[in-house]
């Protein structure tokens, strides 16, 4: 048989020894850079900062670089069809020639008896 309690835990008594069990407020702080809040000692989850660092990429910032990738990418294709075409092979630098030839490893080594 389970133990059974021997007197009635009033409200009052129950209460005090649950007070400690609420949830408790976070304190937040202000980002430098972006000024944001956020929790202390941890990166700012809207910049990415932690300090004077970038260490996180945001949402943001991979939203930015798909932007720039595109018109790169744009400006390339506008690029390709702008250019002039090519010099015929007659007026056409000449290509240099081979480097040196590597020596033959039988005259290299030293003779062997």
């Amino acid at each position: 048989m389970a133990a059974q309690p021997k007197k009635k835990i009033s409200r009052v008594r129950g209460r005090t020894r649950r007070a400690h069990l609420g949830v408790k407020l976070m304190s937040l702080t202000i980002c430098p850079n972006c000024k944001h809040r956020k929790p202390p000692h941890i990166a700012c989850p809207e910049c990415g900062f932690y300090g004077a660092r970038k260490i996180l990429t945001t949402k943001a910032d991979k939203r930015i670089a798909r932007q720039l990738l595109a018109e790169k990418r744009a400006a390339a294709t506008k690029g390709q069809k702008a250019k002039s075409p090519k010099r015929p092979k007659s007026l056409a630098k000449p290509k240099p020639k081979a480097g040196k030839k590597k020596p033959d490893s039988k005259k290299a080594t030293p003779d062997t008896k």
